[in-house]
């Protein structure tokens, strides 16, 4: 009676190792959402590249030039929603317009990524920023 208890949940890790595998192997194929949000002077983007046969995540934000005063800055940062992982950048003043990228060669499936772009108009105290956030990305 053991043995066949033993037989069983053999059986049912090896369906579930191979229904699992095949689930991660099919989100890497096709990513879905990403895309942009924001008016054109304060932008946001999300989306997949194809390089030589590697997708890589590439992760954008524009920010047009305002008259906020000299404290004003604005940074991006780039989010993976699934395990926290942030990459950000340096803050630059609003005086002047940005454009921000970073490449992520090697995305996780199964994963959710996100841009997010933070204007701070009272220098670089980011803890009540203007947040404007792309739509998410699941690769």
């Amino acid at each position: 009676m053991t043995l066949r208890v033993f037989k069983r949940v053999a059986v049912l890790a090896l369906t579930t190792t191979v229904v699992a595998g095949g689930a991660v192997a099919g989100t890497a194929a096709a990513a879905t959402g990403g895309g942009c949000t924001g008016p054109a002077s304060k932008q946001a983007c999300v989306r997949t590249a194809d390089e030589n046969g590697h997708t890589h995540v590439v992760f954008e934000a524009g920010f047009d030039s305002i008259n906020a005063g000299a404290q004003c800055h604005v940074r991006m940062t780039a989010w993976d929603d699934t395990d926290g992982w942030p990459w950000v950048s340096e803050p630059r003043p609003c005086g002047k317009a940005h454009r921000f990228d970073f490449d992520l060669p090697n995305p996780t499936p199964g994963h959710v990524y996100r841009t997010e772009l933070r204007i701070a108009p009272s220098g670089r105290d980011f803890d009540f920023p203007e947040i404007v956030t792309s739509p998410q990305l699941t690769y």
